[in-house]
């Protein structure tokens, strides 16, 4: 495993959501100095009460990016780690920068890890490593079992399987990590509109009693992009009427777990986590 070590300082790339500050607070218990970059109208406004020092740049500034790096590197800064998300969705945004337009025309297929990746070989290019997420998330990793006072029942267990399946596939093709499934037919799977808009045309198709499976891609790359969950994902779950949820075992990051289960075990929601194979007897 590459981690930096309690002398040296740590690049956080911060996306939204909580995530940022979860792997700031890990990275900072591990002695490192945490130096983030955050985004103007993604990244939440606190992340700067949480790290040693915070940069903000606008949407797309790939040329401020890249002067960023340039800094960090001349300072001595070698690795980075990138947590949070970044809608996929921005990728359409009329007035995006033109450094932007140039980086994302030399991506040819415009998939999640192809765009990470594309973010990934400017860090490499100004000699920065980017480490693994998980590096900094053990503590948030879940493991296998379930985490509900209910367990799914035999239907919700047919569905699960037959959405594992689908689900690992929709991975390897870099499209999503979410599938909803009820009677063992496929009702809606996620792409780049993200959880809650998945869970919410499956509503609107299917009505109540969907389940949903959520799993990392077949060779997940730990540096970014493993499968997230939490309290948010119960809520949207409720409001959708999705009675179960499956996610993989020692891959998934749940974060607030106990707000999670809480909420979950009032809406009598079964939460389960699995391993590959598993699942499937």
């Amino acid at each position: 495993m590459s981690t930096a070590s309690s002398s040296e300082s740590l690049a956080l790339i911060a996306g939204s959501t909580q995530m940022p500050r979860v792997v700031a607070a890990e990275a900072q218990a591990q002695g490192l100095k945490v130096i983030a970059i955050a985004i103007e109208g993604v990244t939440e406004p606190a992340i700067g009460e949480v790290v040693d020092q915070v940069h903000w740049l606008e949407w797309g500034d790939v040329s401020g990016f890249l002067g960023l790096l340039g800094k960090f590197r001349s300072g001595g800064i070698t690795q980075a780690v990138m947590a949070g998300k970044v809608e996929q969705t921005r990728i359409y945004d009329a007035d995006a920068p033109e450094s932007l337009k140039r980086m994302l025309a030399s991506v040819p297929i415009r998939h999640t890890d192809a765009l990470i990746n594309a973010v990934v070989n400017l860090l490499s290019g100004a000699g920065i490593e980017l480490l693994k997420s998980t590096d900094f998330l053990q503590n948030h990793i879940v493991n296998k079992g379930t985490l509900t006072r209910r367990a799914p029942d035999d239907r919700e267990k047919e569905d699960i399987a037959h959405g594992w399946t689908v689900a690992k596939e929709l991975g390897a093709l870099d499209i999503g990590q979410s599938v909803v499934v009820k009677d063992r037919a496929v009702v809606a799977v996620e792409a780049m509109e993200g959880t809650d808009e998945c869970l919410l045309r499956a509503r609107g198709l299917a009505g109540d009693g969907a389940v949903l499976v959520k799993v990392g891609k077949p060779g997940q790359d730990l540096r970014f992009d493993v499968p997230v969950v939490g309290a948010s994902t119960i809520s949207s779950m409720v409001a959708n009427g999705v009675s179960a949820l499956c996610i993989e075992a020692n891959l998934t990051v749940l974060l607030d777990a106990q707000k999670f289960c809480r909420e979950a075990d009032s809406a009598g929601i079964a939460v389960v986590a699995r391993e590959q194979g598993e699942v499937c007897e």
